[in-house]
């Protein structure tokens, strides 16, 4: 009987060792973050943001433990249009020759169950930081393991340009700013 149990216990071990602590996970290129606003009356302008740097370690025992941490890259941001693209990196936007990255750290991640998440921390534009609460999801095909790992995350936040700084030319720029992330991620 005692053989069962170790044998029983040995096969639970190797079935959920990545159970055993937090897992580190490094974001991928594949990461983005997605700035959508309305311009002169229109909808659908955005820009995006990749080369996201940063990381996330997740505890699947205990989601206090969670963190997440993002630099943007002002100069990965594209607009798809030179002019605007210009516009949005310069002095009167993201000012990006003085402040090169925008920063998100997280201060609590708390699981809602069935994968979506509320993410809360601070997002730091130029000098000025501000709480934010995000709210995500995790794609079905995450796999929370410490070797081999993936993770997907999607999550929308709206933010007030105002709030940071960046309320230039109210008449054609809309405020709020929608903000679509998403991030991948692996373990070793």
């Amino acid at each position: 009987m005692l053989r069962v149990a170790v044998l029983l216990l040995g096969l639970l071990a190797g079935v959920f060792p990545s159970f055993a602590a937090p897992i580190p996970f490094q974001l991928a290129d594949s990461s983005y973050v997605l700035l959508r606003w309305n311009m002169i009356g229109k909808s659908d302008y955005h820009a995006r943001i990749t080369g996201l740097r940063g990381d996330i370690v997740v505890d699947p025992q205990h989601d206090v433990a969670d963190r997440l941490r993002i630099d943007m890259p002002i100069a990965n941001l594209d607009a798809h249009h030179r002019v605007l693209t210009w516009a949005l990196k310069s002095h009167q936007f993201f000012d990006q020759a003085q402040y090169p990255n925008v920063t998100f750290t997280s201060s609590r991640i708390i699981d809602m169950g069935e994968g979506r998440y509320r993410v809360l921390g601070s997002l730091k534009i130029k000098e000025m930081t501000r709480p934010v609460m995000l709210y995500g999801k995790r794609s079905d095909d995450s796999q929370l393991q410490a070797s081999g790992g993936y993770l997907r995350l999607s999550g929308t936040i709206t933010l007030s340009r105002q709030a940071f700084g960046m309320g230039q030319y109210p008449a054609l720029v809309a405020d709020p700013i929608q903000v679509d992330i998403v991030l991948v991620a692996t373990t070793p």
